[in-house]
């Protein structure tokens, strides 16, 4: 017996000394207590002996906020298709159209919004000129040069999404709503028109002729 433990025990003292050792960075070595980092899951409706009630699907913390919660839409839920690339980005801006209707709420709603999180840098008109490029901040070209006058709505939600160039995404920011009701807005300084003039009337008879 004591010649097996003259064995065994070297042999012990070498396989854990071996397992801290790491010369080849491509292998870990002996895992001991591998629960300790790699722990078991349960299934969502088993019994879970972790909790007093085994009950392994847990009740939201207290004060947290559903996604069925009013600020949330049914539209809001979606998930994103489109790439984040310049072929995402030219994609959307032919097949990503409003869904929201072209109503005085959603304008005054998006005004609101975009006072809130997009004048800073593009100004209160939309020309670039907002409080950020003021105090030598980034100047984003206006809404209504060459560049953007006619950048289609879907490309604008891309850019939202994703950011692009000096532009940070807001996907975190604003739900897919708010940004639609603010392009709605943006759309306004497009044209050089009144923002706070709805032109849901217009979009109406439009879209019966």
């Amino acid at each position: 017996m004591k010649k097996l433990l003259s064995y065994i025990i070297p042999f012990a003292f070498v396989a854990i000394a071996s397992s801290c050792h790491y010369t080849d960075t491509t292998k870990p070595g002996y895992e001991y207590m591998p629960d300790m980092y790699r722990s078991p899951s349960y299934e969502t409706y088993s019994s879970n002996p972790n909790f007093p009630d085994s009950i392994t699907s847990r009740q939201p913390v207290k004060g947290t906020v559903a996604r069925a919660s009013a600020i949330y839409t049914d539209l809001d839920r979606l998930p994103y298709v489109y790439a984040d690339s310049p072929e995402g980005y030219e994609i959307a801006g032919l097949e990503l159209k409003n869904p929201l209707p072209y109503t005085p709420e959603n304008l005054a709603e998006g005004k609101r919004l975009y006072f809130n999180y997009c004048q800073a840098c593009h100004g209160e008109t939309g020309m670039g000129d907002g409080p950020v490029v003021q105090r030598n901040g980034p100047v984003p070209p206006a809404y209504s040069s060459e560049a953007l006058k006619n950048l289609p709505e879907g490309k604008m939600f891309h850019t939202i999404q994703y950011g692009k160039n000096m532009m940070g995404s807001h996907a975190s920011q604003l739900t897919v709503t708010q940004r639609w009701k603010i392009i709605q807005y943006v759309q306004t300084l497009q044209k050089g028109a009144s923002a706070d003039a709805a032109p849901a009337t217009e979009t109406t008879t439009a879209a019966k002729q």
